[in-house]
Parts: C-alpha cells; sequence; structure tokens
C-alpha cells in the first residue's frame, strides 16, 4: 500500500517533466524560432565540402558552400561534366543529402528555382556564325536546335 502512495504522489510530477522535456525538442533541432546565426559558430571549408560531396557524387568539383534554406545544413553548389547540381550537407558533417526542398506554404520548389538559376543559358553567348537558318532572321521569337550528327 506504501509503495502505491509513493508512486502515486510521484508518478504525476515525472509525467509532467517528461512532457515539459519533450515540448523544447523543436529549438533544439534548429525551429525557425531559434535567433541565432548557427553558420557563425558552424564552418565548412571548399576541402571539406569536396571531399564529402566526391564521397557519394565522384567526379564532382564544389564551387559554392550557402547556408541552406532549412537551419542546421549548408547547401553545396556542384559541378560534374559542365553539368551543375545541389546538394545538402548537415552541419555535422556526416549527412549528405541529395533532393529538393519545398516551401509548402508558398508551393515553390526552392531546390528546383535554384538549380534552374544556376544553369540558365546566355542565349546571347552561343555562337551561331556557321548555324543553319530556317526562317525569319529578324522574327521576334528564335528556336535554337542542337544535334550530333555523328
Amino acid at each position: 500500500m506504501l509503495y502505491y502512495v509513493l508512486m502515486r504522489k510521484y508518478i504525476f510530477p515525472i509525467f509532467v517533466f517528461a512532457a515539459a522535456s519533450m515540448l523544447n525538442v523543436p529549438l533544439s533541432y534548429g525551429s525557425s524560432d531559434a535567433s541565432h546565426d548557427c553558420t557563425k559558430c558552424h564552418k565548412l571549408s571548399i576541402d571539406e565540402a569536396q571531399n564529402i560531396v566526391q564521397g557519394g557524387i565522384p567526379a564532382s568539383r564544389v564551387l559554392e558552400i550557402n547556408p541552406g534554406h532549412v537551419k542546421g545544413v549548408w547547401e553545396i553548389v556542384f559541378e560534374v561534366r559542365g553539368q551543375k547540381g545541389i546538394v545538402y550537407i548537415g552541419f555535422s558533417k556526416e549527412l549528405l543529402i541529395s533532393g529538393d526542398i519545398f516551401d509548402l506554404k508558398a508551393r515553390r520548389n526552392l531546390t528546383g528555382e535554384r538549380l534552374y538559376a544556376l544553369n540558365k543559358v546566355d542565349i546571347s553567348k552561343i555562337p551561331l556564325d556557321e548555324a543553319l537558318l530556317m526562317g525569319d532572321a529578324n522574327a521576334p521569337k528564335k528556336v535554337i536546335v542542337f544535334t550530333d550528327p555523328d
């Protein structure tokens, strides 16, 4: 009987303490409510990023390191055979994350938008001196078609 009374007396405070501890978990995992800039404490050099990325994507070359859209990750811009891509590395430097990040409220693919900007081609820099012209040379819209006859 004494055991039952003691358990009843202490079980409620233990339960309240455990529940209160769980409410604080999001702040420790980089919730958007955190008020500090994590990049001041966490650093990632190009060489470190290069070693991590090449572990998952051989023959890649790291071009840029930026803070990610999500706290706790770095956005890594890399290039393989002339094509630019994006991966994310966790601040722990133990995770390489490949995939898109979506902003559900704005209904935007943040990774896709960044990739589009990185890989955008300036059409004015394409040499058209020896191009085959079909149609009006002064047309308001132009279509450039690339083929490989070999």
